[in-house]
């Protein structure tokens, strides 16, 4: 059996962060850490965007920030956030700065492609399976969102996005789109986000709050489609870069654990925004917090 002092469920930003904040906190200096996650590789796969409210590790990480945001409907609006800047972060940038802090530490196992089948507490100590394997820890810290199926109405906001690369010059906004109502509502309600990248590259992002869990991949491309030649006007060649979508849950979910010694982090312990600009790096400071907690801790 492999056995470890802490495992992390999720590579996403709420268990890197918290693996960075442990090794930047020498936790993980004489005690050993595994990371499962499904993905196989890291690559540039989400923008987080948030109100930089409070100091983070990862402002050396920022695609851009703004000072003013701008909401659309029957009229437009320009709020100003001066105060506390709207920032967006490069997953990308992300990976690899944390990749790059942790590949010097022999005490940290990284499991891609692996996903957890189960979990359970034996003596004391928590035992997860993956792939036949078992792997035994003294505490787990798990960001993975499990909801229930039932015949509950529950209302989703889903979402897809994508960096859009024009041929030809358009005239772009300077300032990101928080919401643009502007669009088909059907009977729900859908906006469009917008981040300006430069002057020929945006990245778009569909999103709709509704009783269904996402809509196909070809609907919301549609919808992208429809938004760049009517809203933006533009009608001339354009290409697609990377994409991201996702589901959040907008009802309440039980994610109580049976086990003391599993600690829900992240989406998984409702710590976001019911928005697709997450407020991701709130989580920043809370890890900051556990590791703290943790390092005091000298006997699990």
């Amino acid at each position: 059996m492999n056995n470890f002092d802490f495992i992390i469920i999720g590579a996403g930003c709420s268990g890197l962060s918290l693996l960075y904040e442990m090794n930047k906190s020498n936790i993980l200096k004489n005690k050993t850490c595994a990371v499962f996650d499904k993905r196989k590789q890291f690559s540039k796969d989400k923008i987080w965007s948030y109100w930089n409210v409070f100091e983070h590790s990862f402002s050396d990480c920022l695609l851009d920030q703004w000072d003013k945001v701008i909401v659309k409907g029957n009229e437009e609006i320009i709020l100003d956030c001066k105060d506390f800047a709207y920032q967006s972060v490069d997953s990308e940038k992300f990976y690899n700065k944390i990749l790059k802090n942790i590949s010097d530490n022999k005490n940290i196992k990284l499991f891609l492609d692996h996903s957890v089948d189960e979990i359970r507490e034996e003596n004391d100590q928590i035992i997860i399976k993956s792939k036949n394997e078992l792997f035994k820890a003294n505490l787990v810290f798990d960001s993975s969102l499990k909801i229930n199926n039932s015949k509950d109405s529950k209302i989703y906001q889903h979402f897809y996005g994508c960096e859009v690369n024009f041929k030809e010059n358009i005239n772009l906004s300077k300032y990101p789109t928080l919401m643009d109502f502007n669009c088909d509502q059907g009977n729900w309600t859908h906006f469009f986000y917008t981040l300006p990248l430069s002057d020929k590259k945006i990245f778009i992002e569909t999103t709709w709050i509704s009783d269904q869990q996402n809509s196909t991949i070809d609907e919301y491309m549609s919808e992208i489609n429809e938004y760049i030649q009517k809203n933006l006007n533009y009608k001339k060649e354009y290409t697609f870069g990377y994409n991201e979508m996702g589901s959040i849950p907008m009802f309440h979910f039980q994610q109580k654990t049976e086990y003391k010694k599993i600690i829900k982090i992240g989406a998984a312990a409702k710590s976001y925004k019911k928005k697709h600009w997450l407020h991701l790096f709130k989580y920043s400071k809370i890890h900051k917090r556990i590791s703290s907690k943790t390092n005091q801790k000298s006997n699990y």
